[in-house]
């Protein structure tokens, strides 16, 4: 199964919620009719075939059509081994640090290429150093 995230900042207006904003990079999974309450079943319907670009996904509590292109969906994702989970583990201090001296309260979406760029090198530093200065009956191979 696919795991997917959206995509961008995107808000509606629900109407026992009232005005709902989502944030880039919520994570959510397809669901088909069978998750749809009866009652709004026509309706889904209704928007599914008027909107052929649209899917059913579970978010918020609930089930919403959405675009497709709101969508980002990733279907190549491995299990970690142990080691892997260490070595992502050890990712998070410097990354951490790194957030924490850019900004932690700015959204992703408002990083600069550069700024984005660091991170991905800080974070991939941290993750390779782990797994060079790992215990050498650790690794599979």
């Amino acid at each position: 199964m696919p795991i997917i995230w959206t995509r961008r900042r995107s808000s509606w207006h629900d109407p026992k919620q009232g005005w709902i904003s989502l944030p880039p990079g919520l994570r959510t999974q397809y669901v088909g009719f069978g998750a749809v309450p009866k009652r709004e079943q026509k309706i889904f319907k209704s928007i599914l075939k008027r909107n052929p670009r649209y899917v059913l996904v579970w978010l918020m509590n609930g089930v919403r059509a959405v675009s497709k292109d709101m969508l980002l969906e990733v279907t190549t994702m491995t299990d970690a081994t142990d080691l892997e989970k260490a070595a992502m583990t050890a990712a998070l201090a410097p990354m951490g640090e790194y957030v924490t001296s850019i900004g932690m309260q700015r959204p992703l979406a408002d990083y600069k290429k550069e700024e984005v760029l660091t991170l991905i090198e800080v974070v991939v530093t941290a993750y390779q150093n782990h797994m060079a200065n790992a215990d050498s009956d650790s690794i599979p191979f």
